[in-house]
């Protein structure tokens, strides 16, 4: 077994990651908000290939066939909705929502440039649930990494649907475990993509820029792919223990000499 960081593991790893080793932790619940934006900051956010027109904003990024606009046909983009957010949470507690990332997959053609790479700005407020305290914020910032896949059906370095163009892939950096003191205690913040979220395979990676081990998902051409961010608030950085790759291929066999005998047993009835 190894110890490694909850950026490694997709949404179930970080349940089980709370429900072991935040148990001990006596709750403590506050309301907060949390508002999200694209940095808009020249370097932030970076195009790859040819033409065409590119849009940024703190609310959406465009790219594709012109004139600028809202995506549709031609032209893709990703927004950001349910913004700001609020809600009350537990310290160690359940994941709550957070804002709402939308991409509009959109078939571009290769004549244009596409996204490649933006950063976003995140800011947490939090207060004890229930009181009219002031919020005590903080702002973090991470990134995401885009590749735009070929806009025809074959051999897709993402699972696809079949007879589809290949899925587009996203992948986050820097969402997790960041740090805000209240009341003079440390606590950690982190945000994440619930389905979607997963450790990607190493070529999905590689196709995004990205180190192998990478998180993040894929999303359908020709689709609005929503994806639903969730929050946590825990008393210590999330941390899991992954078993090794030869520790999850004796388990399947494990499971399939089970699963043999089972039937042997059933035949014999």
């Amino acid at each position: 077994m190894r110890t490694t960081s909850i950026g490694a593991l997709g949404a179930i790893g970080l349940a089980m990651a709370i429900a072991s080793g935040n148990a001990a932790a006596a709750p403590i619940n506050w309301d907060y908000t949390v508002t999200s934006s694209f940095v808009t900051m020249p370097g932030s956010t970076a195009f790859t290939g040819g033409a065409g027109c590119q849009s940024v904003s703190g609310s959406a990024i465009t790219w594709g066939a012109c004139p600028t606009g809202p995506a549709g046909p031609g032209r893709s983009g990703i927004g950001i909705s349910n913004n700001p957010q609020t809600g009350t949470l537990a310290t160690n507690g359940a994941a709550e929502s957070a804002n709402t990332y939308t991409h509009s997959n959109n078939v571009v053609s290769g004549a244009f440039a596409t996204l490649r790479s933006a950063t976003i700005s995140a800011t947490l407020g939090l207060r004890a649930a229930g009181t009219a305290d002031a919020y005590v914020y903080e702002t973090a910032t991470y990134k995401i990494l885009f590749a735009e896949t070929p806009n025809s059906a074959g051999t897709c370095v993402a699972n696809s649907p079949v007879g589809n163009p290949c899925n587009d892939i996203w992948v986050l950096d820097g969402s997790l475990n960041k740090s805000i003191t209240l009341a003079g205690d440390e606590y950690f913040f982190s945000f994440f993509a619930s389905p979607a979220l997963a450790t990607l395979p190493n070529a999905v990676c590689a196709a995004a820029g990205a180190a192998n081990g990478c998180i993040g998902f894929t999303t359908v051409e020709g689709q609005e792919n929503a994806v639903n961010f969730l929050l946590k608030v825990t008393s210590t950085p999330l941390v899991v223990e992954v078993p090794e790759p030869a520790s999850i291929a004796l388990l399947g066999v494990g499971l399939v000499g089970l699963a043999g005998m089972r039937r042997r047993r059933q035949t014999k009835a």
